[in-house]
């Protein structure tokens, strides 16, 4: 009986473990990420990249591909740099940051 319950044990394992790998793409383990309460819900913005091609630079917030100038969820986009992304919104600026999980508000 207990030989049963280990083998299948040991032959869940695999499936286990293939289900805990982490994405090689992401940058060091870190996500920029800004939760933001409305009165009817909460808004989450994570940077994902940054991509720079001579003179033109474009961010990855949230899967969407964005340019200066553009609005995403109720933010214009305003800034891009090569570590970060900066945000307007209503409620004031925000920054996004690549390689930290602390987030700025300057107002």
């Amino acid at each position: 009986m207990y030989k049963i319950i280990l083998v299948a044990l040991l032959l869940s394992l695999p499936q286990y473990a293939n289900s805990q790998q982490v994405d090689p793409t992401k940058p060091f383990g870190a996500v920029a990420a800004a939760s933001t309460n409305s009165s009817k819900k909460s808004i989450t913005l994570v940077l994902q990249s940054v991509i720079k091609n001579n003179n033109n630079k474009k961010a990855i917030i949230n899967g969407q591909v964005l340019n200066v100038g553009d609005k995403y969820k109720g933010f214009a986009l305003i800034a891009i740099n090569a570590n970060g992304v900066v945000l307007d919104s209503p409620q004031g600026r925000m920054e996004l940051s690549l390689f930290s999980s602390v987030i700025a508000n300057s107002q």
